[in-house]
């Protein structure tokens, strides 16, 4: 039993050791950013509490106390990741009925002929599907961030002509700031113009699901169509999905807590209280 606890310590080592190279690949893009800097930092604290456990409850007391603490923890950590990667994993199967219309997902632009690595790959698989299918027409999305000189939108309008797609295929919505309002501005716009309401959400997979919920939650019928992801940002969107599916998660529990009061009464009657989680 001894040499198997050794065993398994020296391979959970290992692992995170793994781990930890994992998320710097990043750095090979010039970047280190959020996602990579948790995911680097949960697999760096696995690599210490595999290394310091034995010696903190050695010396018992608070001390024991604080090591097996920290561990439940942390092993409790990984199976939510591990839930949540299941989440992200089991939307990649939704395939669309053919010819069903498109939303393109905003991401980081630099001009309005120059895109990142992300947006470009999710309009190349965009125009690899409209030019399979004549008949459907696209919802570019995406408003102008802080560090951008120009909606994300119009980039990838400008990018779809030049690859041959009519204009008449291309619709454009460019106020929105996050997934959240992508979905639910495409949805006006799809109202407006009668485009009905399935879509296909083009983003990459580890977005894919929380598009999807987010999608149903703005009143569309979502099917995914996967973007290719660059391997060496993986892990720093990974990093950042796995946050922002919690973010969801909490906001949506606090969103059924306070629909589960039901409606508050008020001294002028009946109010109902409707909380928006983010994106």
């Amino acid at each position: 039993m001894k040499k198997y606890k050794t065993v398994m310590k020296w391979v959970g080592k290992i692992l995170s050791l793994l781990g930890c190279i994992w998320f710097l690949l990043p750095l090979f893009r010039g970047g280190f950013d959020l996602g990579a800097v948790f995911g680097f930092c949960v697999c760096l604290l696995g690599f210490l509490i595999l290394q310091f456990y034995s010696r903190f409850a050695e010396r018992g007391g608070w001390r024991k106390a604080i090591a097996r603490l920290l561990s439940v923890f942390y092993c409790l950590g990984l199976v939510w990741a591990g839930y949540l990667t299941g989440l992200m994993l089991s939307a990649q199967f939704a395939a669309p009925p053919a010819g069903t219309n498109v939303i393109v997902l905003g991401a980081q632009v630099y001009s309005a002929e120059r895109m990142g690595m992300t947006l470009t790959n999710r309009v190349n698989t965009a125009y690899d599907y409209l030019m399979k299918y004549p008949g459907a027409v696209c919802i570019v999305t995406g408003g102008q961030g802080g560090d951008e000189p120009c909606p994300e939108a119009l980039t990838e309008k400008n990018a779809l002509l030049r690859l041959g797609i009519e204009e008449s295929r291309i619709h454009m919505e460019d106020q929105s700031r996050n997934t959240r309002q992508n979905l639910k501005f495409s949805k006006e716009i799809a109202d407006r113009e009668g485009l009905g309401t399935e879509f296909v959400i083009v983003t990459q997979s580890f977005h894919m699901f929380r598009a999807m919920k987010l999608a149903e939650s703005a009143g569309l019928t979502p099917y995914s169509l996967v973007a290719p992801t660059d391997p060496l940002l993986l892990p720093e969107y990974y990093g950042r999905e796995l946050l922002s599916l919690t973010k969801w998660h909490l906001e949506n529990l606090v969103t059924y807590s306070h629909a589960s009061v039901g409606i508050i009464g008020g001294a002028d009657g009946p109010t109902e209280v409707y909380i928006s989680p983010g994106d």
